[in-house]
C-alpha cells in the first residue's frame, strides 16, 4: 500500500512538472511570437518613415531652385516679383495660373539677367507655357540694347523640369545654369560656376530701332594728309 501511494505521488509530481514545462514553453513561444511581431511592425514603421522623409526632403520649390542659381552665379542686383500687376506688365504672366513661382528681374535697366521659375496649376500648363514662350521670344529678339544685355540674351534658355517647373534663365551661361535647375535637390551642395569675361567684340551695338551704329562696322574716314589744299 505504501509502495502504491509512493507511485501515485511520484506520477502526480511528474505530471505537474510536465504541465509546468508545457505552460512555460507555450508562454515562451507566445512571448517570442509577440516580440517578432513587434519587431516587424517597428521595422515596417521605420521603413515607411524613411520613405516619407526622403519624399519630403527631395520635394523642390521654385524658390529652392532660384536660390541654387544664385549660389552658383554672382547675379546682378535683382528684385523679386510678387505683385500680380507687375508680373502682368513685365512678363504678361498671370500669377493666378501658378501654384508656385520665383521671379527675379534686374534692378538696373542696363542688365537683362532674369530668373523665371514657375509651376502652373493643373490644367493651366499650356496657357502658362504660351506666355513664357512670348516673353522668351522677346528676350531673344527684341529686348537687348546694351552690350551686356545682348550677351545675356544670347545665352538665355527656356525649358521644363521633370517635376513640372517651367523656367526662363537669361544669362551669359544660361545652359550651365539650366543643368542646376534640372538636377538640384534641397540640401545639395551647389558648385560655383565660372563665368567668362564678356567678349564685347562678339556683340554688335544697335540703337533702339535695331540699326547698327556706324562705328561698329567701320572706322571713321580720316582726311588724306597728302591731299593738297587749293
Amino acid at each position: 500500500m505504501k509502495k502504491f501511494l509512493a507511485t501515485v505521488i511520484a506520477l502526480s509530481a511528474v505530471t505537474a512538472a510536465f504541465t509546468g514545462c508545457s505552460g512555460n514553453t507555450s508562454s515562451n513561444s507566445s512571448n517570442s511570437s509577440s516580440s517578432t511581431s513587434s519587431e516587424s511592425s517597428s521595422a515596417a514603421g521605420t521603413s515607411q518613415a524613411d520613405s516619407n522623409s526622403d519624399s519630403q526632403t527631395t520635394e523642390r520649390t521654385a524658390n529652392d531652385l532660384a536660390q541654387a542659381v544664385f549660389q552658383a552665379v554672382d547675379w546682378v542686383s535683382s528684385e523679386q516679383i510678387t505683385d500680380a500687376e507687375i508680373a502682368k506688365n513685365m512678363l504678361n504672366l498671370d500669377l493666378d495660373l501658378l501654384d508656385d513661382y520665383a521671379i527675379y528681374v534686374p534692378m538696373m535697366s542696363v542688365h537683362l539677367d532674369e530668373v523665371v521659375i514657375v509651376k502652373p496649376k493643373a490644367g493651366k500648363e499650356d496657357e502658362v507655357k504660351a506666355k513664357l514662350d512670348e516673353h522668351f521670344a522677346y528676350i531673344k529678339d527684341g529686348a537687348a540694347f546694351y552690350p551686356d544685355q545682348e550677351i545675356a540674351a544670347a545665352g538665355a534658355v527656356e525649358g521644363k523640369t521633370d517635376d513640372g517647373f517651367y523656367y526662363i534663365i537669361v544669362h551669359q551661361i544660361g545652359s550651365q545654369i539650366e543643368d542646376i535647375i534640372k538636377t538640384y535637390k534641397p540640401g545639395d551642395e551647389v558648385q560655383k560656376l565660372e563665368v567668362p569675361e564678356p567678349d564685347y567684340e562678339e556683340t554688335v551695338p544697335t540703337d533702339e530701332q535695331g540699326v547698327v551704329f556706324p562705328a561698329a562696322t567701320a572706322e571713321a574716314a580720316a582726311p588724306d594728309d597728302a591731299a593738297a589744299v587749293g
